[in-house]
């Protein structure tokens, strides 16, 4: 995570203004109430003695009037008259800055700078930082040393043109590719396995497009199997050794001959981590 990446820090504009109309009509509301309000503020004094409490309204001209039992009416009028001048700063405070952040989004940006420039000049640059949509096409388009398939195992045609091994996994992959989230198919991974290197090949490896991550997402096809399932907790053995997480960085299915895969399962576990809006 890249404290770097606007995105992290930034909250979704959408949301910010909607808060803010939200604050406009409150504000609005707030102001015409408090001009409806008698003069005068109601204070509150406890005795040393037995804790009893009492309440006084202090006039405009220095007056403290005690105000009895039967006064609740007049006590809760002034209470809340306090509360809305209160709530009335801090809803000017927060609309001051709230539009100091909206106009921020409206400025050029750090990564603006690389877009600016002609795509001639671009093959020349480094850029400090990349737009959102330049990481993410260059991430789509990376070379990477992907799973050499045995004969006749990688059978089955995506939408997206990946050839894969399995049905389950076309449509894994293809919900993905009409869904717009961003895979690449069998990217080899980079492991330690007790001080040596080592690699696997996940499924699938996507891109988290707001903290630029790589989140791996495996299906376990044959769970019902014991050599399977040796094989299978050992991968994710080396993939917790490493730093991924279950649910953050590290997604799965699973499917056996009692419990079939079904999509459902699937679309659970990517918008848990993935949520769409």
């Amino acid at each position: 995570m890249s404290i770097y990446h606007v995105s992290l820090t930034m909250p979704d504009p959408e949301e910010l203004l909607q808060r803010k109309q939200f604050l406009e009509k409150t504000r609005t509301k707030l102001e015409r109430r408090l001009q409806d309000y008698p003069a005068g503020r109601l204070s509150v004094s406890r005795r040393k003695r037995d804790g009893a409490t009492g309440f006084y309204l202090f006039t405009e001209d220095g007056k403290r009037i005690y105000l009895n039992r039967g006064q609740q009416r007049t006590k809760a009028r002034f209470a809340q008259k306090e509360y809305d001048r209160r709530a009335l700063c801090l809803v000017r405070q927060e609309l001051e800055k709230l539009s100091d952040v909206l106009a921020y989004y409206e400025m050029p940006k750090l990564e603006d700078a690389y877009e600016q420039c002609i795509p001639e000049k671009q093959q020349l640059i480094v850029p400090t930082i990349l737009s959102d949509e330049e990481f993410r096409q260059r991430w789509l388009t990376q070379g990477y040393d992907r799973k050499q398939p045995f004969e006749n195992d990688h059978p089955f045609p995506t939408e997206k043109g990946d050839m894969v091994c399995s049905k389950t996994e076309v449509q894994e992959a293809n919900y993905m590719f009409y869904h717009s989230y961003d895979y690449l198919y069998e990217k080899r991974l980079n492991l330690i396995d007790d001080g040596r290197p080592t690699w696997r090949y996940p499924d699938f490896t996507l891109l988290d497009p707001v903290t630029r991550e790589e989140v791996i997402f495996e299906h376990f096809g044959m769970v019902d199997d014991e050599g399977y399932q040796r094989s299978m907790f050992d991968k994710i053995r080396l993939y917790e050794e490493n730093g991924y997480v279950i649910g953050q960085n590290f997604l799965f299915t699973f499917e056996t001959a009692e419990h079939p895969f079904t999509m459902d399962q699937f679309i659970r576990v990517l918008e848990a981590r993935f949520p769409r809006k």
